[in-house]
């Protein structure tokens, strides 16, 4: 498979150029040669118009990238117990039942795992699964205590109660869902910050994302196992995920329209990068939510993403991060494309000569 990695090391602009660049780097994302990596960077060289970051968990830690292990990426993962909710406009519904059989595929996961929940039951099947998997951290808390449920999700239902709020369900129903899946971006710094097994890089993965490899089969579970790595191409700079939609973003939309049209442009179930990089890359995340939350309109992560890098947020919070957008190859579903080009790195390691 060839890649081709366009980097955006020129986009370093005034705020009165913001627009002209941002065409710039549309025009190669979705016009010259199909691209499969995209680097979307939004840097600037001018001194911040904006107040500073309104989320802050605490003082960054220091990093020592050099003392860290390139070799092992560390999963983090949670699954917080919200009921049954409808998934879509149809009939789907999601249950705690179906959630417990998609954890089952972390039996097969090489790689080292922090996995947290809210409750005893969900902890306990965790551990049987990883029992012959030692680098497993898991850890049941009081999600009351995360931000995203304690401060966030009280607002957000509130918000979610406005008399002819969009019904994109769960997205803009269920306010627990909500929270969760900003919560990922919450959890990602607690673990980057114990860094239990001195990764130099971090990824999430949602809970039922692998769900397609729990089809039935004669192999064992060994037989089954694998491994995640650096997905070719990954840039150091940057934080991955995967392009959902190819068609260009529609462009400065307000958090309103976003979220009444559930805008989506990057999967928001697997997402990786370097340890520092993705620590920034969440404080500008939460930061981003409490600010859609304060102008009443929210939804999931990928509406944030959205609105913080194709919408109005990219000029009101002015994001550092650069975001690396892999673009499907048609083999493999958008959708999870790149937690699969990382599943393919992993296989390649296992069969490459020492």
């Amino acid at each position: 498979m060839q890649y081709i990695d366009t980097v955006m090391d020129s986009c370093w602009h005034s705020s009165s150029l913001l627009s002209t660049v941002i065409l710039a780097c549309l025009y190669l994302l979705f016009q010259h040669g199909e691209p499969k990596i995209i680097l979307f960077c939004t840097a600037r060289t001018e001194l911040r118009s904006t107040p500073g970051p309104l989320y802050s968990e605490s003082s960054p830690p220091l990093f020592h990238i050099d003392r860290l292990s390139a070799n092992e990426l560390t999963i983090v993962t949670a699954y917080f117990h919200i009921g049954e909710f409808q998934k879509g406009a149809g009939e789907s519904k999601f249950t705690p039942e179906l959630y417990r059989n998609w954890l089952t595929v972390f039996a097969q996961i090489k790689n080292p795992v922090v996995a947290y929940f809210d409750n005893a039951s969900d902890a306990s099947l965790m551990r049987v699964l990883r029992k012959k998997h030692p680098k497993t951290r898991i850890i049941v808390i009081d999600r009351s205590k995360l931000w995203s449920f304690r401060v966030m999700e009280p607002r957000i239902a509130k918000i979610f109660s406005q008399k002819f709020y969009p019904w994109n369900p769960p997205n803009t129903v269920v306010s627990d869902y909500s929270a969760a899946m900003h919560a990922k971006y919450e959890l990602m710094q607690w673990t980057i910050r114990d860094n239990p097994f001195q990764s130099a890089y971090v990824c999430w993965l949602d809970v039922g994302y692998f769900r397609d490899l729990l089809t039935q089969s004669n192999k064992t579970v060994d037989e089954k196992s694998f491994r995640l790595s650096l997905p070719a191409g990954l840039n150091n700079s940057s934080v991955a995920y995967s392009l959902v939609y190819s068609d260009e973003p529609k462009r400065w939309l307000s958090a309103k329209q976003i979220v009444t049209q559930n805008s989506v442009f990057a999967c928001g179930g697997f997402f990786i990068g370097r340890v520092d990089v993705m620590w920034n890359w969440t404080t500008e995340y939460l930061t981003a939510v409490e600010r859609m939350v304060s102008e009443k309109w929210i939804s999931t992560d990928q509406q944030v993403l959205y609105w913080l890098f194709f919408g109005q947020g990219y000029e009101k919070l002015k994001p550092r991060t650069c975001l690396q957008l892999y673009k499907s190859d048609g083999q493999i579903n958008p959708w999870y494309y790149l937690g699969y080009l990382a599943k393919e790195a992993g296989e390649k390691k296992r069969t490459s000569p020492a």
